[in-house]
C-alpha cells in the first residue's frame, strides 16, 4: 500500500505528467516466477488493514478489485503532495478541492501452510547508471481534478525534481510511472496515464 500524502515514491523521486481515461474497477496481474502454489493477494491499507481481496492461481494470476468509494472515503487524504522537509521549493497546486488515495503493492498469501505474506509491485527495472524505473501506481481521486506545478528537494548534495501536469477523473486512475535515478543522488521521473485496464506484470519485491 501506498499513501496518498507518499505519490513521491521514497526521497521524494516522483514527477507527475499524465491524463488517465475512463476510472478503473479492476487490477488485473500476473506475478513473474511465482512458485509458492494458489493463495490469496490484497490492497492493504496504510495502517494494515484490508482494502480488498482475490484469488491468487497456482501461477500467480489475480484479478483484484479495487476498493470501492465506500470503503475509500473515509482514508482520503487533501493533498498528493507530502509534508515536505526545510530545503523544498514547491509550487504544487490543484484546480479543486479534491481528495486522493494511492495504491502501489498488493499484497501475497500462498496456501498450504505458507505463513509467509510477499509484497508484490509492478514495475520493471534497467541499467544502473542511470538506473531506470518504471512503476505502476492506482490513484483515487474524488473528483475531477488537475495537479500541476513543481518542486524539487536536495537529497544527500543533489536534487530531487518532480514536475505535476496529471489530470484525474473521478475514482481510480491508472498511471505509469518512468523515473530515472542517478549514483550521485539526483533523479527526474515523468508519470503518465497509460489507458484502461491493463494486464501488468508483477514481481517479488526485494
Amino acid at each position: 500500500m501506498v499513501s496518498a500524502r507518499f505519490v513521491l515514491v521514497p526521497l521524494l523521486l516522483l514527477g507527475l505528467n499524465s491524463c488517465s481515461a475512463k476510472s478503473l474497477t479492476q487490477v488485473r496481474g500476473e506475478v513473474r516466477g511465482w512458485t509458492f502454489g494458489a493463495g490469496s493477494v490484497e490492497f492493504l491499507s496504510d495502517d494494515l488493514k484490508t482494502l480488498a481481496t482475490a484469488d491468487l492461481d497456482s501461477v500467480g494470476r489475480f484479478n483484484l478489485n479495487l476498493p470501492d468509494a465506500e470503503t475509500i472515503t473515509p482514508l482520503l487524504e487533501d493533498s498528493l503532495i507530502p509534508d515536505l522537509p526545510a530545503g523544498c521549493t514547491n509550487t504544487v497546486k490543484a484546480s479543486g478541492g479534491a481528495k486522493y488515495y494511492t495504491l502501489g503493492d498488493v499484497t501475497a498469501y500462498p496456501s498450504k501452510g505458507e505463513k509467509s505474506a510477499y509484497t508484490l509491485v509492478s514495475e520493471d527495472r534497467a541499467g544502473s547508471e542511470p538506473l531506470r524505473v518504471t512503476k505502476r501506481l492506482f490513484i483515487y481521486a474524488s473528483e475531477a481534478v488537475n495537479v500541476s506545478g513543481a518542486l524539487s528537494c536536495p537529497v544527500r548534495g543533489q536534487q530531487a525534481s518532480a514536475s505535476y501536469g496529471l489530470d484525474l477523473k473521478p475514482g481510480w486512475n491508472r498511471v505509469s510511472s518512468s523515473q530515472t535515478v542517478y549514483q550521485n543522488g539526483a533523479s527526474q521521473t515523468v508519470l503518465s496515464g497509460t489507458g484502461e485496464d491493463g494486464f501488468d506484470r508483477w514481481t517479488v519485491a526485494p
